[in-house]
This record gives structure tokens, C-alpha cells and sequence, in this order.
């Protein structure tokens, strides 16, 4: 069944829908798998129509599973989810929410998010932990950390558990505000709340976003006298990343010299990060031959090698490494953002020209560009690589 579903999945990603459908027509005895492959396959192509027929034919007990695995689709996924809501052909559980809410969260979706939250409050589910730490995560990311940290101080002091902490944590740590997250962190073990792995992921991503590198180094040493929670790859990802942005190269570099063979790309780009700021090239170089060695067509660590080439001004390296990406064939998906005006969701992508108001978007930039000069204020490359989409 494993191969079944694998082969469905390739012919939908060739673009191959009409093969992958007789494939599975053709299976006796179809899973719960295969149908989310399929129906995957079908939004993924733009055919919500044979999607929503497909998925009437699942039995009902099974749609809510189909349905929501198929939520890391974030666009599709919400608009499949408010045609079932229209239709009343779907029964939401605490999964569907979680997912649809991370589907928002993904997309910067606020309105949509709060629409849900309505729905949310109408139902048993307002109260469900996991729930409430998904419109925490989802406000966290939609920009809105005061309502965010609104709804964890609404709940009930005996209805919170770890998960309600550990998703405020986050929240925090998304924002870069360490000192909040390291309150919140004290306020929870004066409360008897015992942490965990997830616990110190938020704590110390917060201390490095926040630039708090001492304190970050004392919650991980804490970390490691834990008996009771497994130091994994985050973890040791977040401390190369903290000592990184501080500059503190030769202490990252060190930290993963001592994981040995248990160092991971995570780590590894963690610290090349750390080099294209601080345009340390000897290392740079050194940790993308690491990387590259694991996984040779990483698309992300050639655009960091090229990025920090052009920052100390080596224009030919720079050239060369994205050349020698074009000789092998390696592409990166382009660079997108959105923002929400007046109910319409406007996309920019890096290259794309069809906006419709392209070029007064082009000379507002250039317009910004020149006062940011004239500021005082100099732009880096990777800022004038940005405006390329225009």
C-alpha cells in the first residue's frame, strides 16, 4: 500500500492527475492514506471540484482524518474549509481546528483567523488546550502578540497546562522579546509547572532573537544538568544560533566541533547564518563544504555562500557560486510576501512583474531607497536584492 501511495503521489506531482487517478480507482482495498494523497493531488493542480467530489464519496467517520492531513496545504486547505463550513459537510474536531488555525497562521490570515475563533467560541472546543495554543500561535504570527497574550491570561489559571505555556513562550520568542519570554518561563516553575524539551526550544530561540547571549548560555548549561529532558538537535541549533548572531563564531564553531558525527545541516546552517551577517568568509567557506557534503543540492546554503561573498565585496565569488547553481541545475523557490489591503491580499514574488500597480510600487521603493540615504541609513545587498521584484 506504502508503494501505492508513493507512486500516486509522483504521477500528481509530474502534473501526471489523470494517470494517478486510474491508478487509484484501480486499488481494491484504499486507506485513509491514499484518499488524502488523491485528493492532495487534486487541489495541488487547482481541481477543487474533483477534490469536493472525491472527498463526498469518503465515509463520514473518515473526512475529518482526510481532511485534516490535508492542511498543510494552507491556501487550498482554507478555502476547502469554508466550502465545508457553507455546505455543512464537515463536522470540525480539535484536529480540524488546530490545523486550519496553523493554515492561518502560515498565511498571515488575521481575519480568517478570527472568523474561526468565532466559530471556535460557539463550540466545546473554546476551552481545549491545544486549541487555545493555536489562536495563541496564530495572533503570535498574524502580528497580534497583545491579543495573543490576552487569551493565555483569559484562561483559567487551573485550566493551563504546558502546552498553553510553551505556546506563549513561543509567541514571544517569534517576536524577539527575550526578557518577556524569560518572565513568562520564571513565572511558570513559580507555579509548579515542570519544563520540557519544547520549553527550552521557545527559551532560548527567544534569548537569541533578543540578543541575550549570557542568558541563553545559562538556560542551556540548565538544560544540560536536566536528568529529566533529552537535549536534542533544536536545541544545540538555537545555542550555535544565539552565539552566531552575536558574533561569536569561534564559540559556535566549537559547540558543533564537539557534537562530532551527531551534528546535523540544522546546526551547521545555523552557523553559516551567523557568517553571512558578520561576513566571516575562512569559516563561511569551511561550514558550507559541511553542509554540502550532507545534502549537495541545498539550494539555501549556495545563496548564503553567494550573499556573503557580495557583503565584504567579492562580486566574482559571489557570481561564481550562483553559477555554479545554474550549472547544476539548482533553483530556489523565489522569495514571496503578501500583506492584506482593504479584504484583497496582495502577493509580491521576487522577479514577478504582472502586479497590476508594478510600476507605482517601483518608484514608491525607489523614492523610500533615496530617503534612507539621504538618512544616513545604507541599505545591505541582500535590501537590494529585495527590491528585484519590482
Amino acid at each position: 500500500m506504502k508503494r501505492c501511495n508513493s507512486f500516486i503521489s509522483c504521477l500528481c506531482k509530474e502534473g501526471k492527475i489523470d494517470t494517478a487517478r486510474k491508478v487509484f480507482d484501480k486499488i481494491s482495498k484504499q486507506d485513509i492514506g491514499l484518499w488524502t494523497t488523491m485528493i492532495s493531488g487534486y487541489i495541488k493542480c487547482g481541481m477543487i471540484k474533483e477534490a469536493r467530489k472525491l472527498f463526498d464519496r469518503v465515509d463520514a467517520e473518515k473526512n475529518v482524518v482526510i481532511w485534516t492531513a490535508m492542511n498543510g496545504l494552507s491556501e487550498e486547505a482554507l478555502k476547502m474549509f469554508n466550502k465545508m463550513q457553507a455546505d455543512d459537510w464537515l463536522k470540525p474536531n480539535t484536529g480540524t481546528f488546530v490545523t486550519v488555525l496553523g493554515a492561518c497562521s502560515d498565511l498571515a490570515g488575521l481575519i480568517e483567523g478570527q472568523q474561526i475563533h468565532q466559530l471556535i467560541s460557539k463550540t466545546i472546543f473554546q476551552e481545549n488546550t491545544y486549541v487555545v495554543s493555536a489562536l495563541i500561535n496564530m495572533y503570535s504570527k498574524c502580528g497580534e502578540l497583545r491579543t495573543a497574550r490576552k487569551m493565555f491570561d483569559d484562561g483559567l489559571l487551573s485550566q493551563r497546562d504546558l502546552i498553553s505555556w510553551n505556546g506563549m513562550i513561543a509567541a514571544y520568542a517569534h517576536h524577539g522579546c527575550g526578557k518577556e519570554a524569560i518572565n513568562l518561563f520564571n513565572e511558570m516553575q513559580d507555579l509548579g509547572f515542570q519544563a520540557n524539551d519544547v520549553t527550552f526550544v521557545g527559551l532560548l530561540t527567544a534569548c537569541s532573537h533578543a540578543g541575550l547571549v549570557e542568558e541563553g548560555l545559562k538556560y542551556f548549561n540548565e538544560l544540560l544538568k536536566s536528568r529529566s529532558i533529552q537535549v536534542r538537535e533544536e536545541h544545540y541549533a538555537c545555542l550555535v544560533d544565539l552565539c552566531g548572531r552575536a558574533g561569536r563564531l569561534r564559540e559556535a564553531f566549537d559547540i558543533i566541533e564537539r557534537l562530532g558525527e551527531d551534528s546535523s545541516i540544522s546546526v551547521w546552517g545555523a552557523l553559516l547564518a551567523g557568517c553571512n551577517v558578520h561576513g566571516n568568509e575562512i569559516m563561511g567557506k569551511l561550514v558550507a563544504k559541511e553542509i554540502l557534503q550532507i545534502e549537495p543540492e541545498n539550494a539555501g546554503t549556495y545563496l548564503s555562500l553567494s550573499n556573503m561573498y557580495a557583503s565584504i565585496g567579492k562580486w566574482k565569488e559571489a557570481a561564481n557560486v550562483r553559477m555554479k547553481m545554474k550549472d547544476k541545475g539548482i533553483k530556489k523557490q523565489p522569495g514571496c510576501s503578501w500583506i492584506e489591503v482593504g479584504n484583497t491580499v496582495q502577493i509580491f514574488v521576487v522577479g514577478d512583474k504582472s502586479h497590476s500597480q508594478f510600476e507605482l510600487l517601483g518608484d514608491l521603493l525607489l523614492d523610500l531607497h533615496n530617503k534612507m540615504r539621504k538618512a544616513g541609513d545604507m541599505p545591505d545587498d541582500d535590501a537590494l536584492v529585495g527590491m528585484q521584484f519590482l
